[in-house]
């Protein structure tokens, strides 16, 4: 160490107890805990005085709700009867309907014309809620942190940390080793934020066209049921004798609905949980900054 210091013959260095445990102790005022020498995973994580930013005031976000989205119809029945009243039906899937929205969905089995005398339209639909669409995070924590790891019986010029050890009996910290400091073992940051939730939705129209074709590339149009709103189911009879092929469903307004939030502001909840309070006696940073000056060249 003598020829690590260089001019520094005279200077005493302050060795370890053999009979302690020592640490390399990294103290920092975020928690940005750096990897221990030689990538040693038995460390020990501590903190003190850690709370969360005052500039936060204790909360995580303002909440906000997103749209009541606008769908088209997932389905329609077609009869072999004029009426619709009190039939069930063949159900045609139409859920790949919006997929892109207003393309032709080409029926796999199409409805022969015998079997096809009306046809009950389904309504679009609106959300019955909105999403939060807030972005909260926890906000971050104050305090001086530390991650005590293992000495490995050399100092370590990557790691800017002091040489430490347990204090006396009487809790004094020996000569050489007078920097004393404290911190409790760091358990879990518990806290969560407390959930957004949005009003029911107001507003908006949902409105959409459906278009019926003989053929599956939706080129020879039967019938048209145009405007069908949210609240419709209509039922409209066919005449000529051709089969159902394809289906094309569009938008004829699609303007979603908006939610309020039912409260402002996501607030903390939880605490940060510690564990037993740990004492460091280490070295002066004064003598480590030289060590490790000296160590980088």
């Amino acid at each position: 160490m003598a020829a690590l210091l260089g001019c520094g013959e005279d200077l005493e260095i302050p060795r370890p107890r053999t009979d302690d445990n020592p640490v390399l102790l990294w103290i920092g005022d975020t928690p940005d805990f750096p990897i221990c020498p030689e990538g040693r995973l038995d460390y020990w994580d501590g903190w003190a005085d850690v709370r969360t930013d005052p500039q936060y005031q204790n909360e995580c976000g303002t909440c906000t709700c997103g749209p009541a989205a606008c769908a088209l119809p997932d389905s329609m029945l077609v009869h072999e009867a004029p009426f619709c009243a009190g039939q069930e039906g063949i159900k045609i899937d139409l859920a790949g309907a919006a997929d892109p929205p207003g393309h032709c969905v080409d029926l796999s089995s199409p409805v022969p014309g015998n079997a096809f005398a009306a046809v009950t339209l389904k309504p679009p639909t609106m959300a019955g809620e909105c999403k939060s669409s807030a972005q909260l995070a926890l906000p971050p924590l104050t305090g001086t942190f530390a991650r005590a790891c293992p000495w490995t019986g050399k100092y370590q010029s990557d790691f800017k940390g002091l040489v430490c050890i347990a204090p006396e009996d009487d809790s004094s910290c020996r000569p050489g080793f007078a920097a004393r400091f404290e911190f409790q073992k760091k358990v879990r940051d518990a806290r969560t934020c407390t959930p957004c939730a949005c009003g029911a939705p107001v507003g908006g129209s949902c409105v959409v066209d459906v278009l019926l074709f003989s053929d599956a590339g939706c080129s020879d149009m039967l019938y048209s049921g145009n405007l069908i709103g949210t609240r419709e189911e209509p039922c409209y009879a066919t005449h000529e004798d051709f089969p159902l092929a394809g289906v094309r469903v569009v938008f004829a307004q699609d303007e979603p609905g908006t939610c309020s939030p039912t409260t402002d502001v996501s607030v903390v909840e939880g605490t940060i949980e510690n564990g037993e309070t740990r004492t460091f006696c280490c070295s002066s940073a004064a003598l480590m900054e030289v060590i490790h000056a000296n160590a980088d060249n």
